[in-house]
């Protein structure tokens, strides 16, 4: 695991050594670079696979082709044996060092025999032309700059803000969705010039010309062949699943697990213990008892049983609502840009960086199997509009909503209904924006960007997992995997996630819908299989997982914090917000209306980012 950047195109040591340094926290055991007429690349190293030989950027036998990479490629031994046998001749047990030989053997299709979760770079000196690579799932962030005719790129945008020549400027488009998603959509970035490579795409660069980008791999959400029974469907993902836990204990240093005392960090705790030979370490979130739930003690008690079901030293890690408004910076500053979405893994990346550097997660499950607002509503949605149309009476079956809420939000088209969920629509950001700001930002929708996910060649044909499949595109990598690599790697924490292995991936996106949410239970599917390894009355508890409880704490104990964050006189910093509808939201969600909790959550990150990163 590391953090890198570099330049293709010229060599500038000088730029590249001040990019490294600001990506320390993502490789602290060791910093390097290497350049040429034509580029230059360097790496900060998180020693996990051969902790003594394995620096990088690492080239092949005769120094043409140079490669750094942030990730692990977890079939590296394999494919390392397999080039010794063809006279490949390799000085490292590094899984940096099987990439330049791969390259040299297949070029660009090398991606097709590894596994794991990366973002590489690859300069090719007989070529001349440069190479980024994004992992199929989007676990590992890649950014970019086209600079003066140079193609710049790092692991996180901070790196290019240093570039020379380089204006900040905010990027509108991108504020727009973020202020709906929660999240910068990709490709955006929040400043204008600066990209994400998107997620299973590669880049190549050619001096003099424009880079072109290229998509090497597609998931299909295509159903599975003919009857397949429920226990055969669950026998087959236990066994991948185990597979891909396997995979992700190779490491040359001790690995740890996120235990929320839920399903999915449970069970991927379950197969772990079986499958290593030592005993493994857990770690969780509690709270004090002012800042708790119900369901939050719930949480913590079903990890510590999880923890004496199969023998593991457990870890806590006590978060104090006081200490948000200090914290919530620190957390900002990871990101490089705004972001309102989960925040917890900081705080236990933190606890868990003191014992180990490898960790996994149970992060994926709920992308695959159907957990959140927009995947119970959507077998609802479908059977309203069903009964509103034939009458039939097997479809009034609306779960847990009531008929008059599915009917507000039901729409024929699923973008439409899904874009309904946003955080603020369109229509309310019209509100929401000053007059400037509302001229030049009516040129963007976020209803068409929306629809873009969904007409992308959109494969699957049942209403849950179109939802899943839409989701995959955008949530799943833009902010899901986004806070747990940037809330991680903040304490040089490497964590890995087996739902997130591209075959279980790809074997999980083809189960029905029916078997992901069935008459009301989500992960119906998942549960089954988790009833294998752990118990009845936590497989089927409602949980609230990593989340933390922050809606309860600004409305009971931040309101001060709040007010300050989104005075007028803050909002005068940058002009975009009218600052009557932001103290109308504020002032409507301490009267009760806790449904704005969102909104507050966005604009407050917004705020707090802009004075970390474009206060002059």
């Amino acid at each position: 695991m590391c953090g890198i950047c570099g330049i293709f195109g010229c060599e500038d040591v000088k730029t590249c050594k001040e990019m490294l340094f600001v990506l320390k926290h993502r490789g602290p055991d060791d910093e390097y670079l290497v350049s040429g007429k034509d580029f230059t690349v360097g790496a900060r190293r998180l020693s996990i696979i051969d902790v003594e030989g394995g620096r990088q950027p690492i080239s092949n036998e005769r120094g043409k082709i140079w490669v750094a990479q942030n990730g692990e490629i977890y079939n590296f031994p394999e494919l390392r044996e397999s080039l010794l046998q063809k006279g490949h001749s390799l000085s490292t047990r590094s899984d940096t060092e099987v990439l330049a030989h791969l390259y040299e053997d297949h070029g660009e299709n090398f991606l097709q025999y590894i596994t794991g979760m990366y973002a590489i770079a690859i300069w090719d000196d007989e070529k001349k032309r440069g190479i980024l690579v994004r992992d199929r799932m989007g676990k590992k962030p890649l950014y970019y700059l086209f600079h003066n005719g140079s193609l710049y790129f790092s692991s996180e945008i901070k790196s290019l803000l240093l570039i020379p020549g380089f204006k900040r400027e905010i990027n509108i488009e991108a504020l727009h969705y973020y202020l709906s998603y929660k999240h910068i959509p990709c490709p955006l970035s929040i400043f204008k010039g600066i990209s994400q490579l998107p997620p299973a795409h590669l880049l190549i660069f050619t001096p003099d010309r424009e880079p072109t980008i290229e998509r090497y791999w597609r998931l299909a959400f295509t159903p599975l062949e003919g009857q397949v029974r429920e226990e055969e469907i669950i026998e087959e993902m236990l066994n991948i699943m185990g597979a891909a836990v396997k995979r992700r204990l190779i490491s040359d240093v001790p690995i740890g697990f996120f235990l929320s005392g839920g399903i999915d960090s449970g069970l991927s705790t379950a197969l772990a213990a079986r499958l290593s030979s030592k005993r493994i370490e857990t770690f969780t979130l509690t709270y004090s008892e002012e800042a708790s739930t119900p369901g939050k003690r719930q949480d913590m008690e079903c990890a510590r049983r999880v923890s004496q079901i199969y023998d593991t030293v457990h870890h806590e890690e006590t978060i104090e609502v006081e200490n948000f408004p200090d914290e919530f910076p620190h957390i900002i500053s990871h990101f490089d840009e705004p972001f309102a979405g989960v925040t917890s893994p900081y705080f236990l990346s933190r606890l868990i960086s003191k014992h180990v550097k490898v960790a996994l997660s149970g992060d994926g499950a709920d992308e695959l199997f159907g957990s959140y607002l927009s995947h119970r509503l959507s077998i609802p949605i479908y059977n309203y509009l069903m009964f509103k149309e034939t009458g039939k009476s097997f479809y009034n079956n609306f779960g847990s909503f009531q008929k008059d809420y599915v009917e507000k939000i039901a729409e024929k088209e699923d973008w439409k209904w899904r874009y309904k969920l946003s955080v603020f629509t369109d229509e309310e950001k019209a509100r929401l924006y000053s007059h400037s700001m509302a001229d030049v930002a009516r040129q963007y929708s976020t209803l068409s960007h929306i629809q873009k996910y969904f007409f992308d060649s959109l494969t699957a044909n049942d209403p849950l997992n179109r939802i899943l499949e839409a989701e995959f595109k955008s949530q799943l990598p833009d902010q899901v995997l986004t806070y747990l690599d940037r809330l991680s790697m903040a304490h040089s924490l490497e964590v890995r996630t087996a739902y997130m292995d591209h075959e279980f991936v790809s074997f999980a996106a083809r189960i029905p819908g029916t078997l992901k949410i069935r008459d009301g239970v989500t992960k119906y599917i998942l549960k089954k299989a988790a009833l294998k390894f752990l118990p009845a009355e936590m497989v089927y508890r409602g949980k609230e997982g990593f989340i933390m409880p922050i809606n309860q704490w600004l409305f009971q104990k931040l309101e001060g914090y709040v007010r300050d964050t989104l005075s007028e006189e803050a909002l005068k910093k940058h002009g975009y917000f009218n600052k009557m509808y932001v103290q109308q939201v504020v002032n409507e969600f301490y009267k009760g209306k806790q449904e704005h909790a969102n909104k507050i959550l966005s604009l407050i990150a917004f705020e707090v980012w802009y004075e970390l990163y474009m206060k002059e």
